[in-house]
């Protein structure tokens, strides 16, 4: 009878110890996720209330993760991440402590697959300096037009002034000529009427 007893009162409240077991629900990420960007914060959601909880972020390198605070709820862990976090895979855990005392604790693990930031900024700068070229070329051919007109005024200024002088002697040595010619004829008509 003493054994009954003890049976039926081991079956009435063990369902009731079993129960204030919390355990995980659920988890953001999820376990196994890709992530195409930086979590803001990791979340733990439980099947019972809990009465504290933490947990720990590291790399794929085994170098921990700031986290900016963590805070639970009644069935809820959660950890602010305190910068962005880079590509690459994740390991966090993460322990609570249930209604009965009990500690339980598990590893959630995910990754970061962004895309690269880097890639587009050179593509960025190479557009830029493709840009560029033709600008730098364009500024080139403008400058050796200029010069090129530059050269050909100076060579017309050149010929200009050597053209002066010749228009400038050409009334004296007309004058000259004529006068030459005159004292020939003159000496001429002399020598004729001696004769």
């Amino acid at each position: 009878m003493k054994k009954f007893i003890a049976i039926a009162f081991l079956l009435l409240f063990l369902p009731v110890t079993a129960h204030a077991h919390s355990g995980l629900s659920s988890s953001t990420p999820a376990e196994g996720a890709t992530l195409e960007g930086s979590p803001e914060e990791i979340q733990f959601l439980f099947e019972s209330p809990i009465q504290q909880g933490d947990m720990t972020i590291k790399d794929e390198a085994g170098n921990t993760i700031d986290v900016a605070d963590i805070s639970f709820s009644e069935m809820e862990l959660t950890g602010q991440l305190a910068d962005e976090l880079p590509n690459g895979a994740y390991t966090v855990d993460w322990s609570a402590i249930s209604q009965d005392s009990h500690e339980i604790t598990g590893t959630l693990t995910f990754n970061i697959a962004a895309e690269e930031t880097e890639v587009a900024a050179e593509e960025e700068t190479t557009t830029e300096e493709a840009a560029e070229e033709p600008a730098s070329e364009e500024a080139t051919e403008a400058t050796e037009t200029t010069d090129v007109a530059s050269e050909e005024q100076s060579a017309e200024e050149d010929s200009a002034s050597a053209v002066e002088p010749a228009k400038a002697e050409t009334p004296w040595m007309t004058i000259l000529i004529i006068a030459i010619l005159a004292i020939a004829a003159a000496a001429f008509f002399v020598m004729a009427r001696r004769k």
